[in-house]
């Protein structure tokens, strides 16, 4: 025999939970695919200073987002060597085409605000721009993996043309540098 209240409390026990499905899968459902269109986005820099995607300095350009846990910061170096010197050597366009890195503070066991003095460090010294997501903002937008690196390509009208969860193949820079080359004329 039910207990006084026993009824009600299994309805509001499933009312949360069905509230919880609601506001929780949407979050994790989007995956960002080749052709899919990016959703934008609003992070600041160590300084404090927000970007997105509709920033003067991305606003019709090609980008490619950087996106990686501190531990993995470094896992696609030789993709940001090649787009440098692609950049320097005038095979990428200075002018259509910027770089961004994103940081997945949430990943790092240092302390946030370490990993941001260490960022703005780097940012001075690079003069790259590298905003934190200290919420998983991208992540789950764009349905991205924790705990590595993530390269995406972005076209001007923001549509997903490359996407990498991990190391970027060597096989795959130059089509990286070709796609950009390709994209940042349309």
């Amino acid at each position: 025999m039910p207990r006084k209240g026993e009824g009600k409390m299994k309805k509001i026990v499933a009312m949360m939970a069905l509230w919880m499905l609601g506001v929780v899968l949407p979050v994790y459902a989007a995956d960002l695919k080749v052709g899919d269109q990016a959703t934008g986005f609003n992070l600041k820099d160590p300084t404090g200073k927000e970007y997105s995607l509709e920033s003067p300095l991305y606003k019709s350009k090609v980008v490619v987002v950087f996106y990686a846990d501190p531990g993995s910061k470094d896992l696609n170096n030789d993709l940001q060597n090649a787009l440098k010197g692609a950049r320097e050597s005038g095979k990428i366009d200075k002018k259509n085409y910027e770089g961004l890195g994103i940081v997945n503070l949430k990943d790092s066991m240092v302390p946030n605000w370490l990993l941001r003095s260490m960022i703005k460090s780097k940012q001075e010294e690079t003069k790259a721009v590298i905003l934190t997501d200290p919420s998983y903002i991208v992540l789950n937008a764009w349905g991205l993996t924790k705990s590595t690196s993530n390269i995406i390509l972005l076209d001007k009208q923001r549509v997903c043309r490359y996407i990498q969860k991990g190391k970027v193949p060597q096989a795959d820079i130059a089509r990286v540098i070709s796609l950009i080359q390709e994209y940042q004329v349309k």
